[in-house]
């Protein structure tokens, strides 16, 4: 029979084993069980605060609750044949180690509430240890930064040649861009932190339950506002799932120029044994893989915010079953993130950049071309003028494949003067990049400086 399923007392027949194994979630919700115990303590609090559980059983029930983490922690916890999801789980084995008590625990909630009470508690951790895992990456990017303010290397536009700029100053854009991640995690953790329990299945409850309580007990910062929403409300999910998304775009863009500087076609640095791979067949090779699986798995973390909003665009309020698909969607996006965060630190701390190619490809290309048009611009000609003249200049200099000299400024433009070819020097070019937010060396040390102190607030990983 159905009896010992949390809904059976309608049904005279068992379920089909096949329906059960179809509809079960427990392989994946299990990992809530800690939460569960936690929402369930708390509620048990609601329960005696409204006369409707002794005030002597919340020892025992507290006990069980540890109990049952500790066990799950081991490994040593049996679900039951009949356990639907790691919300049946707790109930049952509460019931069978405390008798009544743990029947009792159950009135005024329902499996609607408590799960988002678990995914919410839940999300806001991961959220909050996604912050600092990103933080932990802008923290080692500040420091290969500090190190490099005055390696010169080539800027690009277009994967072209544009302006000469520090290996430092390059960095620190990554860095930049990791620092807005780690923002987005902690507003998804804020988005999260606001408690459902007490919102019952759709309507609340006709007992008298305090949820003030139990919000204040799982020490969410927020109460819900309106039942129906509190149950179906996913939005939060979609949050941190978005800023893994453009967590891994961010990631994805450091591992393509990880794969582009370790290739011997650029040539620009490499990556310890520890971080690289070999060929099977190519005795030589020394490959980036983890940069190109990171670079990868960018796809999946984008499917996975597309797999979540579309699993919530055609639900009718309050609660479907298909929510239960939420769960894995997240724990598997929120995982390989925070693997890819950790893993891109490892390899920035241990990639080893080569100061010598770096400042010879910084001389090519022609990259003293807009300093030069600045010179001219200084002295009072057109910008446009300007770009002509050392247009004609760039021309020259690659037709006759010679280098740059005073005798090909001074015939571009009357402007120019003898001595301005030094400007072409690329360490030159860089110190001079003193505007806001620029590449000049004081200005990449005041950008590391605001790096870590915006990091000050996040707790290492």
């Amino acid at each position: 029979m159905s009896g010992d399923m949390l809904w059976g007392g309608r049904f005279s027949g068992a379920p089909d084993p096949d329906m059960l194994r179809l509809t079960s979630s427990l392989d994946v919700d299990l990992r809530l069980l800690p939460y569960d115990c936690r929402a369930t303590k708390a509620h048990a609090r609601t329960l005696v605060a409204a006369g409707l559980l002794e005030e002597a059983d919340l020892t025992d029930v507290d006990r069980v609750c540890d109990e049952l983490v500790d066990e799950w922690e081991r490994g040593a916890l049996a679900p039951g044949a009949r356990d639907e999801d790691v919300h049946s789980l707790v109930e049952r084995e509460l019931s069978q180690r405390l008798g009544e008590a743990g029947r009792r625990i159950h009135a005024g909630r329902s499996r609607n509430d408590l799960v988002a009470t678990d995914f919410r508690l839940w999300c806001r951790d991961a959220a909050l240890s996604l912050a600092r895992t990103a933080a932990d990456l802008c923290r080692v990017i500040a420091r290969r930064a500090e190190e490099h303010a005055e390696t010169v290397m080539p800027g690009f536009t277009h994967l072209q040649p544009a302006q000469p700029i520090s290996a430092g100053f390059h960095f620190l854009a990554h860095g930049f861009a990791i620092l807005r991640d780690v923002r987005r995690f902690e507003h998804a953790a804020e988005a999260a932190d606001v408690s459902p329990l007490g919102a019952g299945a759709l309507a609340g409850t006709t007992l008298p339950l305090d949820v003030r309580i139990a919000q204040d007990e799982l020490g969410f910062a927020g109460l819900f506002d309106n039942a129906m929403d509190a149950v179906s409300d996913r939005d939060f999910a979609a949050d941190l799932l978005y800023a893994c998304a453009l967590c891994a775009v961010h990631l994805s863009r450091i591992g393509e120029e990880i794969v582009l500087w370790t290739s011997p076609s650029f040539g620009f640095a490499r990556l310890p044994d520890e971080w690289s791979t070999g060929s099977s067949m190519m005795p030589q090779k020394r490959n980036p893989d983890l940069a190109e699986l990171v670079r990868g798995r960018t796809g999946p973390a984008i499917g996975d915010l597309t797999a979540l909003v579309t699993l919530l665009k055609g639900l009718p309020l309050a609660y479907g079953r298909d929510l239960q698909e939420d769960k894995e969607i997240v724990f598997r996006g929120t995982d390989r993130i925070e693997g890819c965060l950790a893993g891109v630190a490892r390899m920035l701390d241990g990639l080893v950049l080569d100061a010598d190619a770096l400042r010879a490809a910084a001389g090519a290309g022609a990259m003293w071309a807009t300093d030069l048009a600045e010179v001219l611009v200084e002295r009072g000609v057109p910008f446009r003028d300007a770009h002509e003249a050392v247009g004609r200049v760039v021309a020259a200099v690659e037709s006759e494949g010679a280098g740059l000299t005073d005798g090909l400024l001074v015939g571009a433009h009357d402007a120019f003067v003898p001595g301005d070819s030094r400007r072409a020097d690329p360490l030159r070019a860089v110190a001079a990049r003193t505007t806001a937010g620029g590449t000049a060396p004081v200005r990449v040390r005041e950008q590391i400086e605001r790096l870590r102190a915006a990091l000050g607030a996040v707790a290492e990983a």
